[in-house]
């Protein structure tokens, strides 16, 4: 059902902005191989990056397991609903497959996913901060500054929770005495023997990111500033250049539109926000809309290919090991 939504907001997009598949085609028929080849490389180099977070997030995590990890997570939340969940699944799976115990898993989902959503939210809230020192931001930005500030307000009230015991506790009772379902089935009373294992959880994570806050700082920090990269770059080859305010607001509304679960990585909403943000600032229509759809091509599309390839690689070697092995048996 989300799949089909996204698919359907996609597909409305050029009459929302005032434009025809048409033009959309020919603006991008017109990017040339090598340019397109380039844009690939900035892709998989943010990809990379992206990987010193999670070997940091899960120590003894080697590099290519851990793009492995991101590419087939990220290839199964794009393609299916509910696919964030299935994807965790998945990697888990993988983990465990290597030789990662289950406690381990666990602290490494929290790190790498409170890392993740922190590392992002300070750089929209900064990049915002930056470009309306730089010049003036399009109005229909000023109410997405503001929604950034709150959610970094929030991050840091939780972080700020989750320094101490007594706040996590509290925290953690906070959300689960709101749901009703954990009242029906009594999670409440069984809060005493969670909160042992919660807090060293908590423990655990903190150790972590002290130990290995640079690998972690650095893999989020250069992952979003080569995505950030790679949608001007986009927007450049499609004729869409409008001011470098107008750039950073448009990249901020689309990573945080991207995170919308309603669709498979926020497709639909990611590039109506994005492109309305261009076309506020004076872009062509047509420019904006293509240079937004061939960043959420390399970014959303490219990678359920390229993630399902390797998991698919990763499964056959895996198979091929267990013959061999039955084989020398």
């Amino acid at each position: 059902m989300s799949l089909a939504a996204g698919i359907a907001a996609v597909t409305a997009l050029p009459r929302f902005v005032g434009t025809t598949w048409s033009d959309v085609a020919g603006l991008a028929t017109a990017v040339s191989p090598v340019a397109l080849a380039a844009l690939a490389g900035l892709w998989w180099l943010g990809l990379w990056a992206y990987a010193w977070s999670l070997t940091g997030a899960l120590p003894g995590l080697t590099r290519p397991r851990a793009m492995l990890l991101n590419l087939s997570g990220s290839a199964v939340s794009n393609a299916l609903p509910a696919g964030g969940a299935v994807g965790m699944w998945l990697n888990s799976t993988m983990l465990r497959r290597w030789g990662f115990g289950m406690r381990r898993i666990a602290d490494f989902t929290v790190t790498s996913n409170v890392v993740d959503v922190a590392g992002k939210l300070v750089v929209c809230a900064v990049a915002l901060a930056g470009t309306a020192l730089l010049g003036q931001l399009p109005p229909q930005v000023l109410a997405g500054a503001g929604v950034v500030s709150a959610l970094l307000a929030t991050v840091v009230l939780v972080a700020a929770a989750l320094g101490s015991r007594v706040g996590t506790v509290v925290l953690v009772r906070g959300v689960l005495a709101l749901s009703p379902v954990t009242r029906r089935t009594g999670v409440l009373r069984r809060l005493a023997r969670w909160r042992i294992e919660l807090l060293g959880v908590r423990r655990r994570v903190q150790q972590t990111v002290v130990a290995q806050w640079r690998r972690l700082t650095f893999g989020v920090l250069a992952y979003v500033l080569l995505q950030g990269g790679l949608f001007w770059a986009c927007l450049h080859l499609t004729g869409a250049v409008p001011t470098l305010s107008a750039v950073v607001a448009a990249f901020v509304v689309d990573r945080l539109a991207s995170t919308v679960p309603i669709t498979p990585g926020g497709s639909g909403f990611a590039e109506a926000g994005a492109t309305g943000v261009l076309l506020a600032a004076g872009a062509s229509p047509a420019a904006a809309l293509t240079g937004v759809l061939l960043y959420r091509a390399f970014v959303v599309l490219l990678e359920v290919p390229v993630g399902g390839g390797a998991l698919a690689g990763w499964l056959l070697l895996r198979r091929r090991a267990r013959v061999d092995l039955g084989v020398t048996a």
